[in-house]
């Protein structure tokens, strides 16, 4: 199921939710959702939902994006999750539309605000 951003910040703080990146680590560095966690899809959807379980179980509701809306990475990753019963949702904005928007962010992209003079 696919979600908007306003969702996604609502759903941020609940109970058992993972904001989970799903692009490879180094694009994870630069420039993440601010809580968020990696694992990357890779090639094997299958090894992915593997490593879901294993690493959160299979009670947490999870949120699934990638860099932007178009591209096809936060969706095969829901829709391998959903495959395997798992509470899915996938944020197709990405990255892209979350930090134009102004949504708290990290990774070494991220400018520190300038201090202002004392």
């Amino acid at each position: 199921m696919r979600i908007y951003i306003d969702q996604v910040f609502e759903n941020m703080n609940i109970e058992g939710a993972v904001i989970l990146n799903v692009l490879p680590e180094k694009d994870y560095r630069k420039l993440h959702i601010k809580g968020s966690e990696n694992l990357p899809l890779g090639k094997d959807p299958e090894a992915f939902c593997e490593e879901v379980v294993e690493k959160y179980g299979r009670k947490k509701k999870f949120i699934v994006y990638g860099e932007r809306f178009g591209l096809l990475d936060s969706y095969m990753a829901a829709r391998a999750l959903e495959e395997k019963d798992l509470q899915v949702l996938n944020y197709s904005g990405g990255i892209e539309e979350w930090y134009r928007s102004g949504l708290p962010v990290d990774g070494t992209q991220v400018h520190p605000e300038p201090k202002a003079d004392a």
